[in-house]
């Protein structure tokens, strides 16, 4: 058997290994907050939400219908994360060796924000899925610009849309090198009635929901990026610094050298999801996984210009599934000291939720909390209307309660909402939980 055909039953391997490994760990890992957020809104599905755009919740629907133990409602969500992996493998695979290939996706799987993604399941995960799809269909339409790839073309990236905002930065990168294109130019504007149909098309659930509800969604991601008329430094330097240690600055060092290693849509795409976002910290802070559509083509940067001798790589990939090992372990262990920290999301609530049991109807004071309980006690808890910040239970009568008592799970130091203080309901009776939570038995007269 000759080196390249040992080099492809290697990457076949390792890309099924990971697979089942990852369908495994997903199962044992508890939800995060986000995720039972997610899982909540399949089961009041709309066109869309307030928070995102609906693919996330179809994803956890599906899920919904093999949820046989633990948390295998993730799986159609690992699947399509992993699918994400194939596209980009089949789009490099003519510009990279087998071996190439391989790097590549031991950088998908072990960097810390991308192969992290690929176990949770959040809107980052569909998207990525989209955004392949659309570079895929954007190879096809360019080598075959007929009416049927035009539509694809649309709709890939319209369904990207549908399930986060940020695939506005997929045209953002890709158009201007069409119009700039003489090859492009002249099929695109001859087909982009088409490639606007299928646009819609894929759009369409995000823009029904907000025109029936005054377009509160679109809104709130605008404010929630660009919402602040004064520039705080800090957003900027924890920015670049989050993308640096994300990235892994050796990483982002052959990716920089690349140059034209590779055709000008592979550095378009890397690059302005990076600038734009860096851009947006004039106006407010960016999450640190805002331009994780960059990511692969950053990646596939890095491997184009990789030197020879390959000590570093395999370093950086020691130090990732280091790293990731550690994450799992943490969460699956629960170490005291951990407690105060970011995995605290995984089991920060297990306290209520034990001492929650058997209480209904009952309500929590945050969208985070009400999801969780909710997944885990598998009995409606809703976030309490008007509590904290408006989410997606704001939209929900049944999160204003209408009966004369009701049990809330607070922190301490909370206080009831006007809405309800001021219609005659006060706290009856405080049920103590924690050092950081209780629950209130609320009645009105």
């Amino acid at each position: 058997m000759s080196r390249g055909q040992v080099s492809t039953r290697k990457l076949t391997t390792v890309f099924w290994s990971a697979l089942i490994i990852k369908l495994m760990l997903a199962t044992f890992l508890p939800l995060t907050n986000d995720e039972a957020y997610y899982w909540v809104w399949s089961q009041h599905m709309q066109w869309s939400f307030y928070d995102h755009p609906p693919v996330v919740a179809w994803l956890f629907w599906l899920g919904n219908q093999i949820n046989w133990y633990g948390s295998m409602v993730r799986w159609p969500g690992i699947l399509l994360g992993h699918a994400t992996l194939a596209l980009w493998l089949l789009i490099l695979r003519p510009l990279f060796t087998v071996e190439q290939c391989l790097y590549w996706l031991m950088l998908a799987m072990f960097s810390p924000l991308m192969g992290g993604t690929n176990l949770i399941v959040t809107p980052d995960l569909p998207l990525l899925f989209f955004y392949a799809l659309s570079l895929l269909a954007f190879y096809q339409w360019r080598e075959n610009p007929v009416w049927r790839w035009s539509l694809a073309f649309g709709f890939a990236m319209g369904l990207g849309f549908s399930s986060k905002y940020m695939m506005l930065m997929f045209p953002l990168s890709i158009f201007p090198l069409i119009l700039l294109s003489r090859k492009m130019n002249g099929p695109f504007l001859r087909q982009s009635g088409f490639i606007l149909l299928g646009l819609i098309a894929g759009t369409l659930p995000v823009w029904m929901w907000n025109i029936l509800n005054d377009y509160q969604s679109l809104r709130f991601q605008i404010n929630h990026g660009l919402g602040h008329d004064v520039w705080k430094p800090s957003w900027t330097i924890e920015y670049i610094l989050a993308q640096i240690g994300l990235i892994f600055p050796l990483i982002l060092y052959w990716a920089l050298r690349a140059r034209n290693r590779l055709p000008l849509v592979y550095h378009l795409i890397a690059w302005v999801p990076l600038l734009f976002f860096l851009i947006t910290t004039a106006r407010g802070y960016s999450e640190a996984n805002w331009p994780i559509v960059a990511y692969p083509a950053i990646f596939a940067l890095a491997v184009a210009s990789m030197p020879h001798g390959r000590k570093a790589f395999h370093i950086t990939i020691y130090i990732w599934a280091g790293l990731l090992t550690l994450l799992a372990g943490i969460i699956l262990i629960k170490p005291t000291w951990s407690k105060p920290l970011k995995f605290r999301e995984f089991y920060q609530f297990d306290n209520v939720i034990e001492k929650a049991k058997g209480l209904d109807p009952l309500y929590a004071r945050s969208y985070q909390m009400a999801a969780k309980m909710n997944f885990e006690l598998k009995h409606p808890v809703y976030k309490l209307k008007g509590m904290n910040r408006r989410d997606f239970y704001d939209f929900l009568e049944i999160s204003e309660p209408h009966t004369k008592s009701f049990y809330l799970a607070v922190e301490k130091g909370d206080e009831l909402p006007l809405l309800y203080s001021g219609n005659g309901y006060k706290v009856a009776e405080v049920i103590p939980v924690d050092d950081h939570f209780e629950i209130w038995r609320v009645q009105t007269q």
